[in-house]
């Protein structure tokens, strides 16, 4: 674990009592994760994933779309996740990295990963183990702000996110990308990339 990962997570440590009181909260995420929700629509998962859960809103949000969806979030954030316990009690929560998922392989049917991406210490191996927790015909929606061009001295947090590298790594852990979209909420750009786990993956 890098030093960088280890100063993210004390940070959500602190936060996490106030975090869904959070503007950023109502003024991004909700807007992310109703894109996310959007593109998800069709689908009709039996088990739901999200990495980098935090304090769960994703997962109430998409219990309200899936019922009957068994719901699982990740965090490095003790303090989130204890927050996102008592916020969805009948989900499962477990504190974990992206790139060491506490997860069985090919027992996941979607996972969802909104807005942690930039924070992960190795994007590869935590896509990698995406798609192996995956079932076959799985699908990873990913999404994630980069830097607009020419303001990345003002946004630092975003500039390790770059959407033809995440297509690049999406490939190399047998995820067929099956669509990679632009959105404009505020003023950034958020890139949303769908990846379908392809059959001969183990």
């Amino acid at each position: 674990m890098t030093a960088k990962t280890k100063d993210d997570i004390q940070t959500f440590n602190r936060r996490a009592a106030t975090y869904e009181k959070s503007r950023r909260q109502n003024l991004i995420f909700d807007r992310v994760q109703k894109i996310v929700l959007t593109l998800t629509c069709r689908d009709k998962p039996e088990t739901v994933l999200d990495v980098g859960c935090g304090t769960g809103r994703l997962l109430r949000k998409v219990k309200e779309q899936w019922s009957d969806a068994n719901l699982i979030g990740v965090d490095p954030a003790e303090s989130m996740i204890a927050e996102a316990k008592q916020l969805l009690p009948n989900a499962q929560f477990h504190v974990g990295m992206a790139e060491s998922l506490p997860l069985h392989d090919a027992s996941v049917d979607l996972v969802l990963s909104t807005m942690s991406f930039h924070h992960w210490a190795d994007q590869a191996k935590g896509i990698s183990e995406i798609a192996r927790v995956l079932r076959t015909n799985g699908r990873f929606v990913l999404a994630d702000i980069i830097a607009p061009f020419g303001l990345s001295m003002f946004f630092k947090h975003f500039k390790r996110s770059n959407a033809s590298k995440t297509r690049a790594l999406f490939a190399e852990s047998g995820l067929n990308v099956e669509l990679q979209q632009r959105q404009w909420p505020l003023f950034s750009v958020l890139v949303v990339t769908i990846g379908r786990k392809h059959l001969y993956v183990d």
